[in-house]
């Protein structure tokens, strides 16, 4: 499984402006949180008592995987399968198209699972879009997990978003972070412009993150034009 370099995105947009654009996958880019629902499913639910250790700041999210994918069995088709039935914002695509016109480098940062992600990529066509992750592999109907972020973040995080937005920005180059949950968490108070909800939006709200509320990435390509100027 490669995860390609987020310099490659630069061959299909030519020289980038001078602004870094971050997006959450699971529950921002896709209709609801993939990862999540997998595991809710093959675990018949035993997962949430997991999660909810993790959400309470007794785990990290490493250990959290690490547990949810004992507490299950599939195989590597039942995972491509399920995957495939996912369904993403409808006006991600059109996102996409925006920052490839206007030359902004787009990555996409995720505590989740490289599998599931570069499959529902590629079903949209959106598979030259870089992305970072842990990796997800297969030993008969046993997963395998590596975190090959791991040490290099904060210690809670299986891939720390936070140490992605500090190794991809560069010297005077703006960062803009759209997200919805608490894996969000780290990257935010970084971030020079937020967009958030759900949980992500609650935890904005209580760290005084300044952020602007959205719904869907129509919500967000409406405004877009002007936070890019003013950044």
């Amino acid at each position: 499984m490669l995860q390609p370099s987020a310099y490659s995105y630069l061959k299909i947009m030519g020289e980038p402006r001078d602004v870094l654009v971050l997006v959450d996958f699971d529950g921002t880019i896709t209709q609801k949180d993939v990862g999540a629902a997998l595991f809710n499913t093959y675990s018949k639910n035993e997962s949430q008592k997991i999660v909810s250790r993790w959400v309470k700041g007794k785990i990290s999210s490493k250990e959290c995987l690490e547990r949810e994918c004992q507490l299950i069995k599939i195989t590597e088709a039942e995972l491509k399968k399920f995957a495939l039935r996912q369904k993403i914002d409808v006006r991600f695509p059109a996102f996409v198209d925006y920052c490839k016109r206007e030359n902004l480098r787009l990555v996409i940062l995720s505590d989740g699972l490289d599998l599931y992600i570069e499959l529902i990529l590629k079903k949209y066509g959106l598979n030259e879009v870089p992305f970072y992750s842990n990796i997800l592999s297969f030993k008969n109907k046993e997963l395998s997990l590596k975190f090959p972020f791991f040490e290099r973040g904060c210690g809670n995080c299986g891939n720390c978003k936070k140490y992605h937005l500090r190794r991809l920005k560069v010297k005077n180059k703006k960062v803009i972070y759209i997200g919805d949950g608490l894996s969000d968490k780290c990257a935010v108070g970084e971030a020079d412009f937020v967009f958030a909800k759900n949980d992500l939006r609650e935890f904005c709200k209580k760290s005084n993150i300044q952020h602007y509320p959205y719904i869907n990435f129509g919500d967000i390509i409406r405004v877009f034009p002007d936070v890019i100027s003013k950044v």
